[in-house]
């Protein structure tokens, strides 16, 4: 059965809720007095009607951070936040994105998804503007049912001299646009990117600008940010972001540029506030020129600089793991050490505690650990190890954490890597193929099951220059260099959705030998092949890959060796990252060996 947005509302709360309606509708119910202060909202804003501020000089306004993202369990976080800022009633409430865990195409689920923010949402007595964030708007499917019940996708508004531009990062879910979505030119795309530069010419003499985005792409190379930013030129503005659930001021420009933290939304918390690890919305109040930030937690309030960069470069540095260890394929055991320094570069003194879990193949010395620093001073520590040259995988882990003046500060799991980064060599350089149908209807409700017929997958022939039936169309093999350290298959597969390709690179060695390989996959299926043949222990059967790196062995033998990844994903989004150990430098790497062969 399907509901209007009309008919959802009224099953909820009634007496406390109204519905989101047109911007015509809601400029006739605000009265004569206060007509002069209404927002210039464009038509179809995202809006939940109520009375506006008639005070033409000084007004506030509520930031609500990220609600989903995990945090299922945390609704009396964000309904707390709700009461409170009901009681510091601001003029009104933005919120900037994820409101839903969304992530699905199925219409039912999402109406139950929204029935419930909303049902939450409903305590609210000031106006509520949302915008998009990836989790109310993860494909074509959620973009049309925000356009249909919500309204815009992107905005633009002034109040009391005060423009405010409401972006949607995710607006390559385009329905019409996401298959062909042109990655060159930015996440935010030619139309809304216009739109903006058109609102700020408008309003070039506005007291101050507020720009709100879900995603903050300032942080991305070529994200579509550096028109915006060149458009806003040098008025005063301010920059509002959510996504990763973790507070962070940064300052580009002389210019206040906000990563907000979440409002019930999942992360990891730390004790240590400036660490920004803590649940939080913000009250913004203009009083002519000025712009005061207060941080909010339930319970407490901070300054705008409770968590800066500058704090998080310091913290970036206070711990340093270097391991000098030598993997001797020529002696029955290799040994070497982990150099461990706590560099207290920070207000408080800071105290580690280092656990290292068993692992009946490595031999650790000594197993468990503590180490001490004052402000000003540097801590040192050697952990020493032993292991069977022939089997060494799989790798040990330690977990650590860091106590800031008696408070967690850090909370993490690390791995022991026998191989020195710099030895590590980034395979870059790759023959792709694809996209192809991956055969599913939609993704699977237990995302741990891997459909049969990605287990069927057939490698394809060797010849790079055969001509396949793709998801699409005819393709090819299309040779691919990746600009970053991950092969970023959204780009290279034109954002594919439940779809599969094939990346080829070939591998030199100058006998036979066993190499060590990592692999990071940001996908939700994968396969590693060498030589035709499945590596072990190169993805998990029966384990969600995205996000998860597999540690093994390559059994290269004496000339040129083929590598093939088999990757799948389910929504588009996904990319790969392949290591292999290459110490002395002798091994080559190429995309057409043939032209390489002696």
């Amino acid at each position: 059965m399907s509901y209007t947005y009309k008919q959802i509302v009224r099953s909820w709360k009634p007496a406390n809720f109204t519905m989101i309606i047109a911007v015509s509708v809601l400029c006739l119910a605000i009265t004569a007095i206060t007509i002069a202060q209404t927002p210039n909202f464009p038509e179809r804003m995202p809006i939940v009607e109520r009375p506006f501020s008639d005070d033409p000089d000084k007004f506030s306004f509520a930031i609500i951070g990220d609600k989903t993202g995990g945090g299922l369990d945390k609704w009396p976080v964000f309904d707390r936040a709700i009461d409170e800022i009901n009681i510091l009633k601001p003029d009104f409430a933005i919120m900037v994105g994820d409101l839903i865990q969304g992530d699905t195409r199925d219409l039912e689920q999402l109406t139950a998804e929204w029935k419930e923010f909303w049902g939450h949402q409903s305590d609210l007595i000031v106006p509520f503007l949302p915008l998009p964030g990836n989790h109310d708007i993860t494909n074509p499917v959620m973009y049309e049912y925000w356009k249909e019940h919500l309204g815009r996708t992107y905005s633009a508004f002034t109040y009391k001299n005060c423009l405010f531009i409401m972006l949607n990062t995710e607006e390559w879910h385009h329905p019409t646009q996401a298959e062909e979505w042109d990655w060159e030119k930015g996440w935010f795309g030619e139309e809304q990117t216009k739109y903006v530069e058109d609102e700020l010419a408008k309003h070039s003499d506005v007291r101050h600008t507020f720009v709100l985005l879900h995603r903050p792409l300032w942080l991305q190379e070529h994200s579509g940010w550096e028109k915006i930013e060149a458009a806003l030129g040098e008025r005063a503005y301010t920059v509002f972001a959510g996504h990763y659930h973790n507070l962070t001021l940064h300052t580009r420009n002389d210019h206040r540029y906000f990563v907000l933290g979440a409002t019930g939304g999942g992360f990891t918390p730390q004790a240590v506030r400036e660490y920004g690890a803590f649940d939080h919305y913000s009250i913004v109040t203009v009083d002519n020129e000025a712009v005061n930030i207060a941080i909010i937690e339930p319970g407490n309030i901070h300054p705008a600089d409770i968590s800066t960069a500058a704090f998080k470069n310091r913290l970036a540095n206070l711990l340093t793991f270097k391991p000098q260890f030598n993997l001797n394929r020529d002696q029955p055991h290799s040994s070497g050490n982990l150099e461990i320094t706590l560099e207290n570069t920070l207000e408080k003194r800071l105290k580690l505690e280092i656990v290292f879990n068993s692992n009946e193949k490595w031999q650790v010395s000594p197993n468990q650990l503590s180490l001490q620093a004052k402000p000003g001073q540097t801590a040192k520590t050697t952990v020493t190890f032993s292991v069977p040259s022939d089997d060494f995988l799989p790798l040990p882990t330690y977990n650590y954490s860091a106590l800031y003046g008696g408070e967690q500060l850090l909370s993490r799991r690390q791995l022991f890597h026998p191989i020195d980064r710099e030895d590590m060599r980034i395979l870059k350089d790759w023959m792709l193929l694809g996209p192809f149908a991956l055969d599913v209807a939609e993704t699977p409700a237990n995302q741990n099951e891997v459909p049969q017929n990605f287990l069927e997958i057939p490698l394809p022939e060797s010849d790079l220059d055969e001509t396949y039936q793709g998801q699409s169309g005819e393709i090819t093999w299309q040779e691919h260099r990746s600009e970053s350290e991950r092969v970023n298959l959204n780009n290279a597969f034109g954002n594919a959705e439940l779809a599969y390709g094939f990346g080829t690179s070939y591998i030199k060695s100058p006998d036979a030998r066993r190499v060590f390989a990592q692999i990071g996959w940001g996908s939700n299926l994968g396969r590693l092949y060498l030589n035709g043949v499945e590596v072990s222990g190169a993805a998990i059967p029966g384990k969600h890959l995205f996000s998860s790196w597999a540690h093994f062995e390559l059994p290269l033998k004496a000339g040129w060796n083929t590598l093939t990844i088999l990757s799948a994903d389910y929504n588009g989004w996904w990319d790969y990252r392949m290591e292999v150990a290459d110490p002395t430098n002798t091994l080559q790497f190429s995309t057409k060996p043939a032209d390489s062969q002696d």
